[in-house]
């Protein structure tokens, strides 16, 4: 039973040629044994009926002859008269014939039915099926409508592996078409953060203008006016910090990675320097085992730390921890802070553009982007961002960064 299986298997793996060629030996086979049979059919019938008229009119057309050779006899033999034909009515004539265009006509009526039905069978088993498969797919991709799969096949044959490219692309698409989505829902979200955040600003700046609008020919004395254009002053620094935030924010898509055999070690000395330096009135600390070398992109890394240990400082009370190791195929780097940790809002919106904790930070001047660039670096160089609170209080977050191979990092040379 199980070798019936195997074989019923690799029948169905063969490939359309060789496939077809079965379905066409099989056709010509049978169509040679339909021929054989309906001739030697029509002939045992011609047979039947010929010895039926022997039987029956012999005597009427067979006459006994001598043969006299030099006026001796040396034998008797029958002559004919007549055609034996002659003598048959003609609706058994008729039969007689109508077997013998029977053996005529088998061998192309014969073989061009077995074609044909090789042809549908061949069709209905190994065609019909995928080829509706991918118009369905076709017609449902046409509509943008990616939600579907295509059932898994053997990929035994063309029309298999042909199925398993569509639904390849399908996912491709439904993929592309998703990041496509992500990443216009969150140029929404950093748009109307933009605006949100604007109205402040905005606001005094119109108030105070309209006030110097009003009173500048009044009885406002020079140092009220230098206050105000002061106050003018900062929101106008404010607006323009905040326009560089958007154009950095919506610059990381162009970010390319440059992956290159590094030190971990080295790195994560590196690390350690500018750590102290920004998180300076802090203490800070740098851990990590030796994790050899690896392929990676050590700015892009470093530009996460950067931002990482900032938000920390901004953060916290007395002390930063950070550590850098390699854990198998990713590069893990981890910051945790002192501080108040996040709530419970900022655990679920931290990496979104332009948030930013109720939680009193010392830097009044927080846009509430750095999570959001961390994140969005770390998951261009295959990563993800994570962000929960310590268990012994204060925030953590962890940024891993996938260890680049060969292919990999040809393919990001090129980009």
């Amino acid at each position: 039973m199980g070798k019936v299986k195997a074989r019923k298997r690799r029948l169905r793996r063969l490939s359309l040629k060789w496939s077809f060629f079965l379905y066409a030996a099989v056709a010509v086979l049978a169509a040679l044994a339909a021929i054989m049979l309906l001739t030697a059919i029509c002939s045992e019938l011609q047979n039947g009926l010929y010895h039926r008229w022997e039987t029956r009119y012999g005597a009427q057309y067979r006459i006994p002859a001598q043969l006299v050779v030099d006026g001796e006899v040396v034998g008797e033999q029958m002559a004919y008269s007549t055609s034996l034909f002659e003598l048959v009515p003609e609706e058994e004539y008729a039969r007689y014939t109508l077997y013998g265009r029977i053996t005529l006509l088998s061998y192309p009526v014969v073989s061009v039915l077995s074609i044909l039905t090789a042809g549908v069978l061949f069709y209905r088993r190994k065609l019909k099926r995928p080829l509706r498969q991918i118009e369905e797919a076709a017609g449902l991709i046409a509509k943008n409508d990616l939600d579907f799969t295509i059932p898994a096949l053997e990929k035994g044959n063309e029309m298999d592996r042909a199925l398993a490219a569509m639904e390849t692309m399908r996912s491709a698409l439904a993929a592309s078409s998703r990041d496509l989505w992500r990443t216009l829902e969150q140029r929404r979200q950093m748009q109307a953060a933009f605006s949100h955040d604007l109205r402040t600003p905005l606001t005094v700046l119109r108030g105070y203008s309209d006030f110097l609008k009003k009173y500048a020919a009044g009885s406002l004395t020079r140092e009220k006016v230098l206050d105000t254009l002061a106050v003018m002053d900062g929101h106008i620094s404010r607006l323009e910090r905040y326009a560089a935030t958007m154009g950095e924010a919506a610059r990381l898509e162009e970010v390319a990675l440059v992956p290159a055999r590094i030190d971990v070690a080295a790195l994560r000395a590196q690390m350690a320097g500018e750590g102290k330096v920004v998180c300076r009135g802090l203490a800070f600390s740098m851990a990590g085992e030796d994790g050899g070398t690896a392929r990676a992109d050590a700015s892009l890394i470093l530009r996460v730390f950067d931002n990482l240990a900032a938000n920390a400082a901004r953060y916290a009370k007395t002390r930063v921890a950070a550590t850098f190791r390699r854990l198998g195929d990713t590069l893990v780097l981890t910051v945790e802070d002192d501080g108040p940790g996040f709530t419970p809002e900022a655990l679920k919106r931290a990496a979104e553009p332009y948030f930013r904790d109720k939680t009193a930070a010392r830097d009044g001047e927080h846009f509430g982007l750095g999570l959001y660039i961390c994140r969005t670096l770390a998951e261009r160089h295959g990563g993800a961002l994570t962000v929960d609170n310590a268990p012994e209080g204060g925030a953590r977050v962890r940024a891993a960064f996938r260890v680049m191979e060969e292919a990999k990092t040809e393919k990001g040379n090129a980009r």
